[in-house]
């Protein structure tokens, strides 16, 4: 009862430690409001030109203050939110095929195949390492009742 008290106290000292990152969740309101004020006079004249945005030349005054960051979000889609990596971890090929079959897409099934990849060599490495563990007790087992 000690030992699990014990491992539940400091399980719960690591996540309290985490927690406390608070940075992570603030934000330069300013920043945001002057690139929400950029979008919609972005929406308005193209709203009202009757264009798409790809049809904007870089040269046109509006597109002035309107900067499209360097670093785009992909457009890939996990398969019911669960990424497609741990989608070939926990089910293995089956996952794969979900996802494969689901999507459609190469790349989210080739990320499917790494994450089998990863969850067979872990459990093979698991199998293993309760393997030796038995078989180490075993002989130790033996030795005592030689004894």
């Amino acid at each position: 009862m000690k030992k699990m008290l014990l491992t539940l106290g400091m399980l719960l000292f690591i996540l309290i430690s985490y927690a406390k990152n608070g940075s992570l969740f603030s934000y330069d309101a300013i920043r945001v409001e002057r690139a929400l004020v950029s979008v919609n006079v972005l929406d308005d004249y193209v709203s009202r030109k009757q264009i798409s945005v790809n049809d904007l030349h870089s040269d046109n005054p509006v597109l002035t203050n309107f900067s499209v960051p360097s670093a785009l979000p992909s457009s890939r889609h996990p398969v019911l939110g669960i990424p497609s990596f741990c989608w070939g971890l926990f089910l293995g090929w089956v996952g794969i095929l979900i996802v494969y079959l689901v999507s459609e897409d190469n790349d989210e099934a080739r990320e499917a195949l790494y994450g089998c990849i990863v969850g067979s060599l872990l459990g093979i490495a698991c199998y293993f390492t309760v393997f030796v563990s038995l078989t180490v007790g075993a002989a130790s087992i033996e030795t005592i009742d030689d004894w």
